[in-house]
């Protein structure tokens, strides 16, 4: 639960301190080629919840505010997975019920973020409010919200928080963006740049990959 939200989600329970935490992209907020809100933005296509199965170790794929639900669960406002997806009051959502996740297993002491596509855009905002986070992998990532709308003609994610406006960033977090070579929908070309402005980001291009870009044979490090 977090900012009055049931939030679902997925775990698997094993052994070890370091947990890794899924968000996956931004799903379906739009149909009709972009000119109505959805009803259900869930998507279809569960990409990070692959990747949580080949990864080792403890594991959390988070869901998001009004995901993964039907209308009855509770009451949704459109504007939360529209132009409001990476508002405040989804990251704080998001933030409060990770942080109800980990009272509950006190055996966690840090956690990876891998956020896919507008995820990573939330994975780099929750981890700056969640002190256990200590490595963010932000994948075809929009790091610019402006820029990115810009660049597709959509309208502007009005009430959304834009990672490259943060003033400053949490020291301690190891942030690592990876980018597909292929992708027409955060081509590198364009995102590059503010994530390298990133003081101390890694940044890497993938060679003949598209928006898909990467899973955890990619970049997997083991660190932890």
């Amino acid at each position: 639960v977090g900012g009055g939200f049931s939030l679902k989600g997925f775990e698997r329970q094993t052994s070890g301190r370091h947990a890794t935490v899924f968000i996956e992209g931004d799903g379906r907020p739009w149909r009709a080629g972009g000119r109505v809100i959805a009803e259900d933005p869930t998507p279809l296509r569960l990409l990070a919840l692959s990747w949580m199965e080949k990864t080792p170790g403890p594991t959390l794929y988070l869901g998001r505010p009004c995901y993964f639900q039907s209308k009855a669960d509770q009451p949704c406002d459109a504007m939360l997975w529209s132009y409001g997806r990476y508002s405040e009051q989804v990251v704080q959502s998001m933030v409060e019920a990770l942080g109800g996740w980990l009272q509950k297993r006190s055996h966690i002491s840090s956690l990876t973020l891998v956020g896919h596509s507008g995820g990573g855009v939330l994975a780099l905002l929750l981890a700056e409010r969640v002190p256990h986070t200590k490595e963010v992998i932000a994948l075809s990532t929009p790091v610019d919200v402006d820029a990115w709308t810009s660049l597709h003609a959509y309208t502007p994610l009005f009430t959304s928080l834009n990672p490259v406006n943060q003033p400053g960033w949490r020291a301690g977090v190891q942030r690592s963006f990876y980018f597909g070579e292929a992708d027409h929908q955060v081509p590198p070309s364009h995102f590059v740049s503010p994530a390298r402005a990133i003081s101390d980001a890694e940044v890497t291009v993938v060679k003949g990959v598209g928006h898909d870009c990467c899973g955890p044979d990619i970049w997997l490090k083991n660190a932890y």
